[in-house]
């Protein structure tokens, strides 16, 4: 093997381990994410089943606080959903990086071209499976950004927190440098 080939065969490993890595890190956001669902799932659940079988007999259900539940139950189930099919095919998109590194490796050991092909159609594989997973995390976080209860609606509330404790802060360092300049 030349110079040039063993170049362009490190550049095809390179690429299907960044790949791999960032698969990686996606399948583990999309993990945190599916347990988070799960466990409002969870309670959410717990909470629906109280309110259809009260402990007290004589009272009925609140009609506006199940339609509620029940709605966000729909709406969490959903969410979870699409996590699920991400997560599936976060999963086999590092499958597919991973074998692409093999057969990559194992043609800088062997002098079998067709092994570099293989090794393309997996990453490219790969990467079709990428960009499924992303989608659907991205569905789930529309679908939860829409209904005003999402990762990024909670972090967009904390950003905004955290600008207006700095402009407090601001403001308080202000006063207090023109009381100190006013005073004798």
């Amino acid at each position: 093997m030349g110079i040039e080939q063993t170049n362009q065969l490190i550049l095809l490993i390179l690429n299907s381990v960044l790949m791999a890595l960032l698969a990686a890190v996606l399948l583990g956001g999309t993990w945190l994410r599916q347990n988070t669902l799960f466990n409002r799932l969870s309670q959410v659940r717990s909470h629906y089943h109280r309110l259809t079988n009260p402990t007290d007999t004589f009272q009925p259900p609140e009609v506006h606080a199940l339609k509620k539940t029940r709605e966000y139950k729909k709406q969490l189930t959903y969410q979870y959903h699409w996590s699920r099919i991400g997560l599936l095919a976060l999963h086999i998109a590092v499958m597919f990086f991973g074998v692409s590194v093999l057969v990559l490796t194992l043609r800088s050991h062997i002098a079998f071209d067709s092994l570099i092909s293989s090794a393309l159609c997996l990453f490219m594989l790969g990467v079709a499976c990428l960009l499924i997973g992303t989608g659907c995390l991205l569905i789930d976080l529309a679908y939860g950004n829409s209904c005003g209860d999402s990762l990024g609606h909670t972090f967009a509330q904390v950003i905004q927190q955290l600008v207006q404790q700095r402009s407090m802060q601001k403001a308080t360092q202000k006063a207090m440098q023109k009381v100190r300049r006013h005073s004798p």
